[in-house]
């Protein structure tokens, strides 16, 4: 775990530092709401339902935030697409599903981008890795839930830069 680095595009990156500015403050609200609490001493049951709920979301916020700060302090940050010819993470990729007879967009990003990133799909996921290396014009067939998948991919353009 210790060589472990995380590809993160430049917005993904951005989304990742502002959770955790907004779970650092976060944090500190946490902290008074538990000081309070224990202040009371004549708490009754409601208030000790309270400062149940207080001391989980508090315990989920600090967990969350040392993985942020985990994730960004061993950060690449993709600066530009490294074979603008073959997909890679960073990536929007127009693809044609041949069964469904419809387009699919997808923006391949990092696992850790998931969470923060509306509308992208993981390069660990599937489709992501059935999607990495490939270049226009290339037909994939990607197993799923339901069967099979098939998809003729029709243009790549870089996020990156």
């Amino acid at each position: 775990m210790e060589g472990e680095r995380f590809a993160l595009t430049r917005q993904g990156y951005d989304r990742l530092k502002s959770e955790l500015d907004q779970l650092l403050a976060e944090q500190q609200e946490r902290e008074e709401q538990m000081e309070d609490l224990y202040r009371d001493p004549d708490r009754n049951n409601d208030e000790e339902a309270a400062d149940f709920d207080v001391r989980t979301m508090k315990e989920y916020v600090d967990e969350r935030i040392g993985h942020l700060r985990y994730v960004l302090e061993r950060a690449d940050i993709m600066q530009e697409d490294p074979d603008p010819q073959r997909i890679n993470a960073g990536d929007r990729v127009i693809v044609w599903d041949l069964q469904a007879r419809q387009e699919h967009t997808f923006n391949l990003v990092s696992g850790e981008e998931i969470g923060v990133t509306e509308d992208g799909v993981s390069v660990d996921s599937p489709v992501g890795k059935a999607l990495l290396g490939r270049r226009a014009g290339d037909t994939i067939e990607i197993k799923v839930p339901d069967g099979w998948a098939r998809y003729a991919i029709r243009s790549v353009e870089s996020t990156l830069g």
